[in-house]
């Protein structure tokens, strides 16, 4: 959603289809357009958060401590990378903001997972 077809113009007609049966004026189709896109910036650093999380801490076995830091360090790369490529495509804008709603939901993310996350004990070895 990095590119042209995450720009507002394109989810705004996608939004007032979805939204076609509710009795809202324009301004409050727009108000929830905004609403929706800021969410989904949370939602989807958050879910990545918990993804890398779970993979260095599930599967690769980092502590917790380091499981946090590295998940937390890639998703804030991974925000600055999508801001700055947003900044050269001429329907969107790189926006601190975003930046910081971005590392915001990777927080929240993180806040989430560790009031839910139960490490799983080290699997047994065969022969030993």
């Amino acid at each position: 959603m990095s590119g042209d077809w995450g720009a507002a113009d394109h989810t705004l007609g996608l939004v007032r289809w979805l939204l076609a049966w509710l009795p809202l004026s324009p301004p409050q189709i727009d108000l929830a357009h905004a609403f929706l896109r800021k969410i989904g910036h949370a939602t989807v650093y958050g879910t990545l958060y918990f993804l890398w999380f779970r993979a260095y801490q599930g599967h690769l076995n980092y502590s917790l401590t380091r499981a946090f830091l590295w998940s937390l360090g890639l998703c804030f790369l991974v925000a600055v990378l999508d801001e700055g490529h947003q900044a050269f495509i001429p329907s969107r804008s790189g926006r601190v903001a975003d930046l910081v709603l971005d590392v915001g939901g990777s927080a929240l993310g993180a806040l989430i997972t560790f009031s839910l996350w139960t490490p799983r004990l080290p699997s047994p070895r065969p022969g030993g």
